[in-house]
């Protein structure tokens, strides 16, 4: 099989780069968008703090096995690290993706709003898009009817936000769960729904950190600039390969989201994020930016230049090495998983 995908790919090679050439040439003037600018390395006594999270799963006939791992690097004189992980099992359901996300999202904020009590620094590098965490549609919000959603707001929602008082690094909704499986039929949609609820309110926390906070994207397929279906990354990138920014876009949460939050939804919904792509080393990654303020392209600017001076290949050196020391590789499940002594079936042993 694989030979004759080869014999195909070859002969349509000439066909598809022509019509990739199309592609592009149709592509609209991103240079009205896009300013050329050396960034300079800023050489002060700022400190940046960044942090990533990981997960990774094997499922089996009856469950589902995860790992979660979280990290959070400061750098000042030394550089100063917080991990937390977790492993466990959950049923089989039909938001099994949506909640591992959610859980890998609480520890790695949780670590992130850790280091914000425990650390002294000038900039939080969040990885990834904040305002994504924001608009991805809630688990369980058209499951569950409103009579249930407000049921499970006023029974727990103040014992939850005690627990986050706690400032620990884990799923606080689990406290809850035993009294959950008494009070719901369907109680892993109640303490799913419950579970997002201890993301929104986690997110708003890390947020009110304000002008600290600042997302990095490796990858967007946002279209906002120019309204078309290639992503606004991917224009920028075939078309400006120099130092440089792209012009500010200003986004209000109540513009692109149309649903109501259903805690901290007055703050949600008046939050303005700045967004804006560059690149920070000619011919390496183009970045996306988000930060969750109105910033001036004089901010713009100083702020670039203070992330260029912790950058390696253009990339902020703390959110790589994060990166590269959360990742939970298919050798590291293989162990646990020997660990764990599972002999269960995956259902893939007649393969």
């Amino acid at each position: 099989m694989l030979e004759t995908l080869l014999e195909i790919a070859l002969g349509k090679r000439a066909e598809i780069l022509s019509k990739l050439d199309e592609f592009y040439a149709t592509g609209p003037d991103t240079s009205k968008s896009w300013v050329e600018y050396s960034f300079s390395e800023t050489k002060n006594d700022t400190t940046l703090s960044a942090g990533d999270g990981s997960i990774n799963k094997k499922k089996f006939l009856s469950f589902v096995f995860y790992a979660i791992s979280a990290e959070t690097l400061i750098y000042k004189n030394k550089l100063e690290k917080i991990e937390n992980s977790t492993v466990d099992i959950m049923p089989h359901h039909g938001f099994v993706e949506d909640r591992l996300r959610n859980y890998m999202s609480l520890y790695e904020l949780k670590n992130a709003l850790k280091s914000f009590d425990d650390y002294e620094f000038d900039y939080y590098l969040f990885d990834g898009s904040i305002m994504g965490n924001l608009i991805r549609p809630l688990p369980m919000d058209r499951e569950l009817s409103t009579k249930i959603k407000e049921n499970i707001k006023s029974s727990y929602l103040s014992a939850l936000d005690a627990e986050l008082h706690r400032k620990q690094v884990e799923i606080s909704a689990s406290k809850f769960e035993d009294h959950i499986s008494e009070k719901f039929a369907n109680k892993t949609e109640a303490m799913i729904y419950l579970e997002t609820l201890e993301n929104l309110l986690i997110i708003s926390r890390l947020l009110k950190n304000g002008r600290k906070i600042v997302g990095i994207s490796k990858t967007s397929t946002s279209n906002d600039y120019f309204g078309l279906d290639i992503p606004d990354m991917a224009l920028f990138d075939r078309n400006h390969r120099q130092q440089g920014y792209s012009q500010p876009m200003y986004q209000k949460v109540s513009k692109t989201v149309k649903h109501d939050f259903p805690v901290e939804n007055n703050y949600f919904r008046s939050l303005k994020f700045t967004v804006f792509y560059a690149r920070l080393e000619d011919n390496k990654n183009l970045l996306k930016f988000e930060l969750p303020y109105k910033a001036t392209e004089e901010e713009i600017i100083e702020l670039l230049n203070i992330i260029k001076s912790n950058c390696t290949e253009g990339y902020p050196y703390l959110l790589k090495k994060a990166h590269n020391d959360v990742v939970i590789k298919k050798i590291d499940m293989s162990r646990l998983l020997r660990m764990m002594g599972f002999i269960e079936k995956d259902g893939r042993e007649m393969l």
